[in-house]
């Protein structure tokens, strides 16, 4: 179960001990880019050494540089360099907005806001940086596929990094 685990890292340099594969779905290498959501390499290799994976995500801010498709994949080489293939996937974190998206949103009950929102835990100017998020969109995984050929990832890892590993976690810890 998901609760099966133990992490007490307060710090980067904290031992993670867990009884299933931990997994940072949206995230990137802070060796790349320092950020709030990124991750330093002492932390990837901990998570990593449970089985786990780091989801890098496509938020321009947090990727830093360009914010942009190669600046993603920068991150995705520098994770596979880091921990291995095996423990790298793709955390888009950015949907895919269908045009009936407002009609149907409507149709929600409204929720009270009973707590702060996520953001105002972050430092300012956290979300701002370069780069369309929307060029960063799941419907471009073709893309993404062709720039991990192009930087030289083969194909078994390419594989493994499109949904193989998380297809593997999700089987490790669900029911």
């Amino acid at each position: 179960m998901l609760r099966d685990f133990v992490f007490k890292a307060t710090s980067p340099g904290d031992i993670v001990q867990a009884k299933n594969p931990i997994v940072a779905s949206h995230t990137v290498c802070d060796g790349l880019n320092h950020h709030i959501r990124a991750k330093p390499d002492n932390l990837l290799r901990a998570i990593a050494e449970t089985g786990g994976l780091a989801g890098i995500c496509c938020i321009p801010a947090f990727l830093g540089g360009s914010g942009d498709i190669a600046a993603m994949l920068d991150h995705i080489a520098y994770a596979v360099k880091q921990v291995g293939a095996d423990h790298v996937a793709i955390g888009t974190d950015v949907a895919y907005i269908s045009r009936y998206t407002e009609g149907q949103g409507g149709k929600l009950p409204r929720s009270r806001a009973s707590r702060p929102r996520w953001e105002n835990f972050w430092p300012p100017n956290a979300l701002s940086g370069k780069g369309n998020p929307l060029s960063l969109a799941w419907t471009n995984w073709p893309i993404f596929t062709v720039g991990m050929v192009q930087r030289g990832l083969g194909d078994d890892d390419i594989r493994k990094i499109l949904g193989e590993n998380m297809l593997r976690v999700a089987r490790a810890i669900l029911p």
